[in-house]
């Protein structure tokens, strides 16, 4: 197959589903312990149930693009950039997946933006309700050191090695991926 992506750069809708993203995941994170019936928990678990459609194919995109060129740097860096990558990518399918079947594990809806409930496919089954719960808190707890090791490394791009790496996430590339 041909790599018909330059490796230089990001496209400008890669650089928009990079921020929505990371809109969406700061507001699902910070509404995570909203009181039930409240508006922080509809936009966590109702709007929650809808961007995990886009997030999931976000991380489909995101793996079917490949990686950008890897910069002249020790090789520590590149694999620490690559686990904090994949990190952000397991993450978010697994608080997506266990968001989706938290609900259906106590034999109860997923509500889908207050308007079309879809209901359980599995019944309830409060062990494995506790099982996911435990999994989707560790996998978005996970997001805050991926974030601090992401900014640190953007940073460093940014002020230490002025290479250019961090300003792909601003300005978008003929071809890019």
């Amino acid at each position: 197959m041909t790599d018909v992506f330059s490796k230089d750069g990001y496209s400008r809708l890669s650089i928009v589903i990079h921020w929505l993203t990371a809109i969406i995941v700061f507001s699902l994170f910070v509404t995570h312990e909203a009181a039930s019936g409240s508006t922080g928990r509809f936009i966590h678990d109702s709007v929650g149930a809808a961007a995990g459609l886009f997030l999931l194919w976000r991380v489909w995109y995101r793996v079917s693009q490949g990686t950008t060129h890897k910069p002249n740097q020790a090789l520590i860096y590149n694999i620490a950039s690559q686990i904090v990558i994949w990190g952000f990518l397991v993450s978010l399918v697994l608080v997506v997946l266990t968001g989706y079947f938290l609900p259906w594990s106590l034999g109860a809806p997923v509500d889908f933006l207050g308007v079309i409930d879809i209901p359980s496919p599995i019944g309830g089954y409060p062990g494995l309700h506790q099982v996911l719960e435990k999994i989707h808190d560790v996998a978005g707890t996970l997001f805050l050191p991926l974030l601090g090791l992401h900014l640190i490394g953007a940073a460093k791009h940014a002020f230490i090695d002025k290479d250019g790496i961090a300003q792909r996430m601003f300005k978008s590339i003929t071809g890019g991926r």
